[in-house]
Order: C-alpha cells, then sequence, then structure tokens
C-alpha cells in the first residue's frame, strides 16, 4: 500500500469515528457539553498528526538558527 492511499484510509478511519461519535453524542439532544467532548475528540484523533508538524516546525526553526534556549526564552520546568 503505497503512502497516499494509507494516508487516505487513516483519516477516512478518523472521520468515520468523529461522525459517529457526534452522532451518539447528538441522539439524547444537542446540550452544552458535546462541545467539549467534540473538541476533545478532534485533538485526540488528530494527536499523531499534530505531533509530527510540532516535531517539523521545532526542527525547521533549529535549523534557521534561532535555537529556544538562546531566544531569552525561560524553560517552564
Amino acid at each position: 500500500m503505497n503512502t497516499k492511499r494509507h494516508r487516505f484510509l487513516i483519516n477516512l478511519n478518523r472521520a468515520l469515528i468523529f461522525v459517529l461519535t457526534l452522532l451518539g453524542l447528538l441522539m439524547d439532544g444537542i446540550q452544552l457539553a458535546d462541545v467539549p467532548c467534540s473538541i476533545a475528540l478532534l485533538v485526540w484523533l488528530w494527536l499523531p498528526l499534530c505531533t509530527r508538524m510540532e516535531e517539523k516546525l521545532m526542527r525547521w526553526v533549529g535549523s534557521k538558527g534561532g535555537h529556544i534556549e538562546s531566544a531569552n526564552v525561560t524553560p517552564l520546568v
């Protein structure tokens, strides 16, 4: 299976999980708690993609010479 088809199938799976979960949430009526639940579901489903994008961004910033340690940023630890 090539990479493009693999990505398509993964995204299709994520979309299916999201739609079915939304349908389950909405079966008892629209409630205020459905909004944060839906946002959490989106973040959870697309977390691997977000992590990869963050890693690429950090590598890009690091390759431009703008190291985080030298940018007068105090660590949160």
